[in-house]
């Protein structure tokens, strides 16, 4: 019962982590920024990977895995960074 709890939770957590993040990247407007197609091309595949997951487990077709958790981490990590960046891809890769 333990271990269902638990890839409940990582499941969940992936599931919102990945709304924010598709939600967020498709909300972003460019305003002044200086149009990159690589960046934007890894913006459209960011999403597309996002909304991917998010369909997945709505179908019940991808259940986190209770080992899982790195991975959960490191989407929140990303998702929060992209967030911070106001949805600007091209300021997540930017080496400061």
């Amino acid at each position: 019962m333990g271990n269902h709890l638990v890839q409940l939770m990582l499941t969940q957590a992936t599931f919102w982590l990945c709304v924010v993040l598709f939600l967020r990247l498709f909300t972003f407007q460019r305003g002044d920024a200086r149009f990159r197609r690589s960046i934007s091309w890894m913006a459209w595949a960011v999403m597309g990977c996002a909304g991917s997951v998010v369909l997945f487990i709505i179908k019940g077709l991808l259940i986190m895995p209770v080992n899982s958790w790195p991975l959960v981490i490191l989407l929140g990590v990303f998702t929060s960074t992209v967030l911070k960046a106001r949805g600007n891809m091209a300021q997540v890769w930017r080496v400061q």
